[in-house]
């Protein structure tokens, strides 16, 4: 019995040392797998790090001085080499024992490496780090002393409406090593003009600030403060607003938990006035017109920063190149290549700068309502039967002043239709003349102060007046009439005669700026598709709806007016319209005669100017949601108007495009840009324009802030070519749906100190440059990719682009056809090399491929597939080939294949151009599995999507995902319809079988 207890007791002690040698063992080849991991990639990186990128590979030079290279580009000398290459040999035969060692000496000779490849900096295409600058220091902060003072601004209630601040400790799960914080309290009792509380405290130390000090703080912000607040205010002249926080923003740089609500955090950053300060005082002000209510905000790390006086600056940049030493921005981006028009501020004359890169031209001034129509006509009257100030003028031209010669000074430039007009604006809430700005629906009571509805005031009503909706649609009608038509017709009535001719416009501004500034934020997620309420309601333009603001769309004052521009600027099919449904015309329409006995044929347009809701803040995902809902809502509404005259009502989205450099700048702009797209596959929109571009420069950019026309450090200088590079890289993804860029600035300076792409000196600077390549400009550099991360990979074509609950949208790719020659004689041979117009991946697993030809000039030879594609089925006809082909292994058709065909020997052959035309139709999958099929040809570019009721390569899609399925796995109950060899397995028997099926 001992004997077999010695037995047992050593069987156990080995079982366990065997389990532990096996978990031992497991353990090691878990760990050697994540090292034998981690050594390919740094291989990989190294690999990479030798040659470079496909716009820049690594030079190698074989001289002393290195003369045999292009000094501009990134180069070494060939012994820099040596180590890197010696490391790499190590790690590519490392014995397992040897692997950590490999790693670490090739990590170690990678950073080496880094350090020797040399650039100097001298083509705007690249550049490598130029190293931290100048950096921003804290040179005070505000102790926690806080104390309530006396409200800088007097619209703020002295009693706060009973607003309160305590200190606190810092409330959120990242608390480690952060110190107490302000939490402000608000209150606001829906009486005063702003809510809000006013707050300072001692500074410490007491600071004497230089020039390029900056106020920093951070504001931390729950989900329910959407809406209620408007701005900060430091010191006296200091203003620093809220309205742009991103409340739907997808993926927010923090977010936190507090009292039971998700809250989010946003940075300020404002420039700091000079001279000593001991006090910091910080105001809140709440939103206007709002009901009674309450919230609650914290801010924390207040400092105030300066430039340290121990760095070393970065080197100015230096552009050296005139606007017309480089290529125009318009030989690039034009129609005819398929892309967009470009445009600048500006009208008279066009010459200079403008002449050479620019076609289409903009004033920010001068057709708004304010200068074209200074005097009011003195039919206006009120509710009251009274007359409005100012208007008292003999109806007609005397109301109006036009800036005609502008206009025409660019019609007459150039050759006949070289350069273009924009028009701007016909309605907006501000600029208006003071008797305009008198007018408020007729309905709205004395003593207004906000009403459900939120009927807003525009900028500069100092007076009230009500007057009913059909004297302030006269009021409108009239302006939009006059103003378009003065331009659009050669009718003296609107100050045009024959002699001076039509002033064509491209395009036109209807309305500006009508979604209120912070309201969707509060709205849209509470209900993503609301707009309504999200309106400014401009007092003398909603006085056209009055009580009807929640009625009838064909009732809404936004409706009328693009309405009334359409009548004013009509096509033939609207002049039929109205001339059939003139009786049921509203009167204000016919007070004035602005038609010819119920005709407006003389005032017919063969190509009127697309009219344009135009607006900003588009990178605010709740803004760009509410102009979506209301363009949808609006446009298919028109559908169904008497007048409807086969044009969307709102015809374009104009999105002004007033930005900051910003680490999501342009994947937030590509989420507006994708919204607009999807109304126009719907047709429901005509194109999309950002209409008023320019970059400013904040301090949280690379290399720090600047304030335009200020010369930037070659840091700055590179970050604004990035921003700008990924902007045009955005506008070529949607190239087919926009119809222009207009840069809001020529040189120097855009709007409130931004930059443009021309320097002071008209000298071509980063954003230039960026814009004309913007890949090149973006693999030159990679320096700055971290603070960009991710943008890029989200323009390309084959990224989807999430919409919430509208799903994800895809750019559907261009087919693109080229000839392997471009001249033929008889008897030749040449190759169509049929792909898709970028290097992406398109979710695709099969496609329809036809090519139509002149058959008494071309003959068919053959086709080949592209690698990984399978020709399933072939079909010709006189003059045609189609080919259906597949692809087994995934979505994936970039390059498509080649057909070849020769010309005949007998062919009639002139020196012509002899098109082979192309199309072909392939399944698009969207993220979700939802499947499509999209036609795209090379003549037209245009794609449609559509499913037939037929056997379609939709099917043929479903059975290629069912490739290899038996009859033994639970698919099996979906494949076993199209085992058509019943063989209990789906195989490329299965597939050619339906792919016969298929109609083509």
């Amino acid at each position: 019995m001992k004997n077999k207890s010695i037995v047992v007791k050593l069987s156990r002690f080995l079982t366990v040392i065997l389990v532990f040698t096996l978990f031992l063992f497991s353990f090691i080849s878990i760990a050697a797998a994540s090292s034998i991991d981690e050594l390919n990639a740094l291989i990989a990186e190294a690999e990479t790090l030798k040659a470079g990128n496909k716009e820049f590979p690594l030079q190698i030079s074989y001289t002393d001085d290195g003369s045999d290279v292009n000094q501009a580009f990134p180069w070494v000398f060939d012994e820099e080499l040596e180590d890197l290459d010696a490391a790499l040999e190590f790690a590519r035969n490392a014995s397992p024992s040897e692997i950590d060692d490999a790693i670490n000496r090739l990590r170690d000779e990678i950073e080496k490496f880094k350090g020797k490849i040399k650039a100097d900096g001298s083509d705007p295409y690249f550049r490598l780090d130029p190293g931290p600058g100048l950096q921003q220091i804290v040179i005070s902060t505000p102790t926690n002393e806080w104390r309530t003072r006396t409200p800088l601004d007097s619209r703020v209630p002295r009693d706060f409406d009973g607003s309160t601040f305590e200190v606190i400790p810092y409330p959120f799960a990242d608390s480690d090593g952060k110190s107490d914080v302000l939490k402000i309290n608000y209150v606001y009792k829906g009486q005063s003009t702003f809510g809000g509380i006013s707050l300072e405290a001692p500074l410490s130390p007491v600071v004497n600030i230089p020039s390029g000090a900056t106020i920093e703080f951070d504001v931390y912000y729950p989900r329910s403060a959407q809406g209620k607040f408007m701005r900060w205010r430091l010191g006296t002249n200091l203003d620093t607003y809220m309205r742009e926080y991103e409340y739907n923003n997808l993926n927010p740089d923090w977010v936190g938990s507090y009292q039971g609500e998700t809250w989010y955090k946003a940075h300020h950053s404002v420039t700091a006035p000079t001279g000593t300060m001991s006090t910091f005082t910080l105001e809140l002000h709440g939103e206007t017109s709002r009901p009674a209510e309450t919230g609650t905000l914290i801010v924390a790390d207040i400092k105030i920063m300066a430039p340290d006086p121990d760095g070393i600056p970065l080197p100015p940049v230096v552009n050296n190149k005139r606007y017309n030493e480089v290529a125009p921005l318009k030989s690039v981006y034009n129609n005819e290549n398929g892309l967009f028009m470009v445009g600048t501020l500006g009208s008279s004359s066009i010459s200079g700068l403008r002449a050479y890169h620019y076609e289409i031209f903009v004033d920010g001034n001068n057709l708004k309502a304010e200068p074209t129509h200074p005097r009011g006509p003195n039919w206006l009257r009120s509710v009251d039967g009274q007359p409005l100030s100012g208007a008292n003028t003999t109806p007609g031209l005397n109301e109006y002043s036009f800036p005609t010669n502008y206009y025409l000074g660019i019609r007459n430039s150039g050759a006949p239709g070289e350069y273009k007009c924009h028009g701007h604006v016909l309605a907006w809430y501000n600029q208006a003349p003071a008797w305009m700005r008198q007018i408020v629906p007729a309905t709205l009571p004395q003593g207004y102060n906000g009403t459900t509805e939120f009927y807003g005031l525009g900028n500069g009503v100092t007076t009230q007046v009500r007057v009913n909706k059909d004297m302030a649609r006269r009021v409108q009608f009239n302006h939009i009439m006059y103003v378009m038509r003065h331009f659009l017709t050669t009718d003296p009535k609107y100050g045009s005669s024959e002699s001076r001719g039509i002033i064509p416009f491209h395009s036109w501004d209807v309305l500006n700026e009508e979604v209120h500034e912070s309201r969707h934020s509060e709205l849209i997620p509470q209900d993503p598709n609301s707009w309504r309420k999200s309106l400014k309601h401009t007092n003398w333009l909603v006085a056209m709806s009055d009580d009807l603001i929640s009625g009838d769309l064909s009732e809404h004052y936004i409706y009328l007016l693009f309405k009334f521009a359409h009548i004013a600027a009509p096509n033939a099919q609207m002049a039929e319209k109205y001339k059939a449904n003139y009786s049921n015309l509203p009167e204000y329409m016919k007070l004035d005669g602005h038609d010819n006995n119920g005709s407006i044929d003389e005032y017919v347009l063969e190509n009127p100017p697309k009219l344009v809701y135009n607006d900003y803040g588009f990178a605010t995902r709740t803004k760009a949601r509410t102009v979506y809902n209301m363009v949808r809502a609006l446009n298919t509404a028109w559908l169904s108007d008497q007048l409807y005259d086969g044009r969307p009502l709102i015809e374009i989205v104009g999105i002004q495009g007033h930005d900051s450099i910003g680490k999501t700048l342009a994947s937030d702009n590509q989420y507006a840009v994708a919204l607009f797209a999807k109304l126009v596959d719907e047709g429901l929109l005509s194109g999309i324009c950002f209409s008023e571009f320019d970059l400013k420069v904040p301090t949280n950019t690379p290399g720090g802030g600047a304030t335009a026309p200020a010369t930037l450090n070659v840091k700055q200088s590179d970050a604004l070519g990035y921003q700008y590079a990924l902007m045009f890289k955005l506008f070529r993804k949607f190239a087919p749906y926009i119809t222009h860029v207009t840069n809001w600035g020529v040189s120097g300076s855009g709007w409130q100190g931004s930059y443009v792409l021309f320097d002071s000196q008209q000298n071509a600077n980063a954003g230039y440059y960026a814009a004309m390549n913007p890949d090149r400009f973006i693999l030159g550099h990679s320096y700055l990719d971290e603070f960009f991360k991710g943008e890029y990979e989200k323009l390309h074509k084959g990224y989807g682009v999430d919409l919430g609950d509208l799903g994800v949208y895809y750019v559907k790719p261009g087919l693109k056809v080229t000839p392997d020659k471009n001249i033929v004689a008889k008897g030749d041979y040449f190759n169509l090399v049929t792909e898709f117009d970028e290097d992406v991946t398109v979710p695709s697993n099969a496609a329809i491929i036809t090519y139509n030809y002149d058959n008494t000039k071309f003959a068919y030879r053959g086709f080949t597939p592209a690698e990984g594609l399978n020709v399933l089925r072939t079909q010709s006809k006189e003059g045609s080939i189609t080919i259906v082909i597949s692809n087994l292994q995934d979505y994936a058709i970039s390059k498509i294949g080649k057909a070849l065909f020769s010309t005949l020997k007998d062919a009639a052959l002139k020196n012509e151009t002899v098109p082979i035309d192309v199309n072909i139709e392939y399944v698009f999958k969207d993220s979700d599995g939802s499947k499509s099929i999209v036609k795209a040809d090379t003549v037209a570019g245009v794609v449609t999507t559509y499913i037939g009721d037929e056997v379609t390569l939709i099917d043929l899609s479903n059975v290629i995902d069912l490739f290899g399925v038996k009859n033994t796995e639970p698919a099996w109950e979906d494949a076993k319809y199209y085992d058509y060899n019943n063989n209990g397995e789906i195989d490329i028997y299965d597939i050619t079988v339906l792919a016969r099926k298929v109609k083509i």
